[in-house]
């Protein structure tokens, strides 16, 4: 009787722990290029990397990752919404971009004065899920935050959906497509690349800490 107790709690031990595993196997972490510029003085003050599935389920509504940004220095550093500098392109089995644009940078070009142009969360881009400090959810309104703050040697995290896409049928579309229908996702196997510029705060001014390039990563959505 006890042989058989050992054999079914080793049994349940290695389901349990090789299910998690394989749930961590599932999920590469990846890297972000840091792209030249002669500005950017420290290139090791951020890093930026995404933690992406690379095989995901129609089920799950769109394609989900996670975007990480760490701050390697010692100093607090209040960024422009990170979410909202994100700029991704999803490019079918075609090699059309079908990916939402991203108007986000196109504050600086309404005409107002100075004194009323007013911030707005713009990036059609991505649905924001959850975001975590150091650890910790961030329950606020990640919409209603013109900047982040991300605490020295600390972490922000924020779980992202790429769900809508545009419909795209010839190499043409893709030049005009901020005109054409918005379609969800559809099954298939896609190319993923994304890019992020952070701006940091000083006083009035924004800083550039860095452009940053993912490599092309390969989505099978649904297959």
């Amino acid at each position: 009787m006890k042989k058989i107790i050992i054999y079914l709690t080793t049994l349940s031990l290695f389901l349990l722990f090789g299910h998690s595993i394989m749930m961590a196997q599932s999920s590469s972490e990846i890297k972000f290029k840091l792209l030249d510029d002669p500005l950017i003085t420290d290139k090791n003050l951020v890093t930026v990397k995404v933690v992406i599935n690379v095989k995901q389920q129609v089920s799950s509504d769109g394609i989900h990752f996670t975007l990480i940004i760490k701050n390697n220095s010692r100093n607090v550093i209040s960024t422009k919404n990170i979410a909202n500098m994100l700029r991704v392109s999803l490019f079918d089995e075609r090699g059309l971009d079908i990916s939402v644009p991203n108007d986000a940078l196109n504050d600086v070009k309404i005409n107002r004065r100075p004194e009323e142009r007013q911030w707005k969360f713009r990036s059609q881009s991505v649905i924001v899920d959850k975001v975590y400090l150091s650890g910790v959810e961030d329950k606020r309104n990640i919409k209603m935050q013109e900047y982040i703050e991300i605490p020295a040697r600390g972490e922000w995290k924020v779980n992202l959906v790429l769900k809508n896409v545009k419909q795209v049928e010839t190499p043409r579309d893709v030049s005009g497509r901020t005109l054409k229908p918005t379609i969800s996702l559809p099954s298939g196997k896609y190319k993923l690349i994304m890019w992020l510029s952070i701006f940091s705060k000083d006083q009035n001014r924004l800083i550039g800490l860095g452009r940053f390039e993912s490599p092309m990563i390969d989505i099978n959505y649904g297959n």
